[in-house]
């Protein structure tokens, strides 16, 4: 499993204060955490901070480096990302995110062929969001085609079927199951992951949702998600459902995960 950490979002307070007032020490303290947990990737959003964007998430960017983690670069603005690109050339990055909108298309792609990272693809041709579990397969397909036509293997793209609020329909979890169970049944080496907490937007309990969907998830053939790896429920459960997936081979990760740490 594939676990991009969504801890550096400035839409969570906590978080866009710590940008804010550049508090390095709190900041550096959570990526060093992160990398404790197991995540693979730090997701980092400045979105929020509107004209200062840029410059903030490099000094995010610059903070994080030192943990080892790549960087899942998350931003709407696509010369952000070529800004963060540009200054710290990070190694193994993951670009979030492109669409089948050919002005983004068009801009990222260079830079994932420029820089060799990997994409996070939405599954939405244009401003909405896809109708329809065909739907989705549909612009997965062209998505799958347009990538490869531009070198991009399908290794390098986590596609992300667009999950809905559970709170705004109460059949998006069943939708979301079916796609990922059909992606990953015609595209075997895709990636496929999802902003977990998107389904839980609007209820409460969340976290009771987020980890449901998860496991169920893992089991259709998700491989990725933005989650909390600080969630150590969550993180058990993951182990778990990775183990029962049969993606563990001999329960590896799990006895890893659950053995007594030693200590020196």
């Amino acid at each position: 499993m594939i676990i991009i950490a969504e801890n550096f979002n400035s839409s969570i307070p906590e978080t866009k204060q710590a940008m804010a007032d550049r508090n390095a020490a709190w900041l550096i303290e959570k990526a060093a955490n992160i990398a404790d947990s197991g995540a693979n990737y730090i997701d980092i959003n400045a979105g929020t901070f509107l004209e200062h964007e840029a410059e903030t998430l490099l000094y995010v960017a610059e903070l994080i480096q030192p943990t080892g983690l790549p960087l899942a670069i998350d931003s709407p603005d696509h010369k952000v990302i070529e800004y963060i690109l540009r200054k710290l050339h990070p190694k193994q990055a993951l670009l979030n995110s492109i669409t089948l909108e050919s002005t983004r298309f068009n801009k990222l792609v260079p830079l994932a062929q420029e820089y060799d990272t990997k994409l996070i693809a939405l599954l939405m041709d244009g401003s909405s969001m896809p109708e329809s579990v065909e739907q989705r397969l549909e612009i997965a397909d062209r998505m799958i085609n347009s990538l490869e036509e531009k070198n991009i293997d399908q290794d390098r793209i986590f596609l992300d079927p667009m999950i809905k609020p559970l709170a705004t329909d109460d059949q998006a979890g069943r939708e979301a199951y079916e796609t990922i169970r059909l992606i990953r049944q015609k595209y075997p080496d895709v990636h496929i992951t999802c902003g977990l907490s998107n389904i839980s937007f609007g209820l409460p309990a969340r976290k009771y949702l987020n980890r449901a969907f998860l496991i169920q998830s893992m089991a259709m053939g998700l491989d990725s998600a933005i989650l909390n790896p600080l969630d150590e429920e969550l993180m058990k459960l993951l182990h778990a459902g990775e183990s029962l997936s049969g993606c563990d081979e001999f329960c590896c990760d799990y006895l890893a995960h659950f053995r007594p740490k030693k200590h020196d």
